[in-house]
């Protein structure tokens, strides 16, 4: 058995931070594409130029967006498994601590 102790309110406490800062992403996300919609105020070099760095730019912050989603979403879902996991044991610890009639 291993000498690790889990506090299971503070795994609630991690699971909703990361929920919240997921939501936050979300967020960002969909005021981000905004920024892979920039279309150049006319047809001078400058304002194209611009207009192709900043779809650039725009693409790359969505798709690190999106890829640090996918990493908080599996980390939740491992985290929500853990926890149900130990409460599930918890229980049974409990029940098996019980008088017997």
């Amino acid at each position: 058995m291993s000498g690790t102790k889990v506090d299971l309110d503070t795994l609630r406490a991690a699971i909703k931070e990361y929920e919240a800062i997921l939501a936050e992403l979300v967020t960002a996300e969909q005021t981000g594409n905004a920024l892979v919609a920039v279309k150049a105020a006319g047809l001078d070099r400058p304002s194209v130029v611009y207009a192709g760095h900043a779809v650039t730019a725009g693409s790359m912050h969505q798709q690190s967006n999106k890829q640090l989603q996918l990493t908080l979403d599996a980390r939740i879902k491992n985290l929500t498994a853990t926890l149900k996991q130990y409460e599930r044991t918890e229980q049974g610890n409990e029940a098996d601590m019980k008088p017997r009639d």
